[in-house]
């Protein structure tokens, strides 16, 4: 059964700070949030089970420091790698591109349209909507699409149900973080 998640940006001058939502069958579930801290040589991404950072619920970590194809590892709490995404340098110059590696499954991730991608690297304003998707030999299997407000905000729409949110969630995540605005 599909899914749907929000991704909402909280304003903080030392780290980004993202309030994650999920939907399923008209319900509202606040699912935690995530973290970033800035100015890090290797990039992570904290995901919480709630506000008070108790209960980390999943990590989105680079394997590396400076490196041009950036490899990320979405991990359980308990250090399990519940998929990998790398980003495409070559496609990405044109069009952001990313392969995602979902329990041997190959998955790839770009930007929806090329012209909405060429204008937004020439023109950069902070309202242009970013559209996203994962695709699985040519099916959608996530769309992710930025809500047009002042604050960042992302809608994620998951068409395969065997995607674990955390992932969803993660690549949502790294289309603000990652995507060089």
């Amino acid at each position: 059964m599909p899914y749907a998640l929000e991704l909402r940006q909280r304003f903080t001058p030392l780290q980004n700070r993202y309030d994650l939502v999920g939907f399923r069958d008209g319900s509202e579930t606040l699912l935690g949030y995530a973290e970033q801290k800035r100015f890090k040589l290797k990039e992570k991404i904290t995901f919480y089970g709630s506000d008070d950072k108790s209960q980390v619920a999943f990590t989105l970590g680079a394997r590396n420091a400076f490196e041009i194809a950036g490899k990320y590892d979405v991990c359980a709490a308990d250090g399990t790698v519940l998929a990998t995404i790398a980003k495409d340098p070559a496609s990405s110059l044109f069009r952001s591109t990313y392969h995602m590696v979902i329990g041997g499954r190959d998955l790839l991730g770009t930007e929806r349209t090329l012209w909405k991608a060429l204008f937004r690297r020439f023109v950069d304003l902070p309202l242009f909507p970013i559209q996203f998707d994962v695709l699985d030999a040519g099916r959608p299997v996530l769309t992710i699409d930025r809500i047009m407000q002042i604050r960042d905000s992302y809608r994620t729409e998951v068409a395969d149900d065997s995607v674990d949110w955390r992932v969803a969630a993660a690549m949502t995540v790294a289309v603000d973080a990652f995507m060089q605005r």
